[in-house]
């Protein structure tokens, strides 16, 4: 196996995401015997991880919530975009939110997940599903 898919192997059983056909899905889980959804899944350390069932959500997330955090100008970092998916599958989830320049996100706005390389590593984000800008 390439090291590539030795990266793969281990993002599907470390993160709660995977990339199928070249789509990134989150991975939520539920108790077994019950319907609700949580995310995101637990620790492979959980002793409660064998009794769960890993779930991928599949729906479009919507934008339900959101804000934007303004480092201390002496950091040199730019403001960050921060909020909630809704998935139709009745979960929400919090995360970084990336749009184009010049344009800001608004609550309703359609969404898919993404990945993006932060100076902690590898981590899912939101962004809009239409990526042009607004007029």
């Amino acid at each position: 196996m390439n090291s590539k898919n030795d990266g793969d192997m281990r993002r599907t059983s470390e993160d709660p995401w995977r990339v199928c056909d070249d789509r990134v899905v989150l991975q939520a889980y539920r108790h077994a015997g019950r319907a609700e959804l949580y995310f995101p899944p637990l620790p492979l350390t959980s002793p409660q991880r064998e009794r769960t069932e890993l779930v991928g959500l599949q729906g479009t997330p919507t934008l339900y919530s959101y804000t934007v955090m303004y480092p201390s100008p002496k950091t040199g970092k730019p403001p960050v975009a921060l909020g909630y998916a809704d998935y139709p599958e009745g979960v929400r989830i919090f995360g970084r939110l990336v749009y184009p320049d010049g344009r800001r996100p608004a609550i309703g706005d359609a969404l898919a997940p993404c990945l993006i390389d932060t100076e902690e590593g590898t981590v899912y984000a939101f962004e809009p599903q239409d990526k042009e800008p607004r007029a």
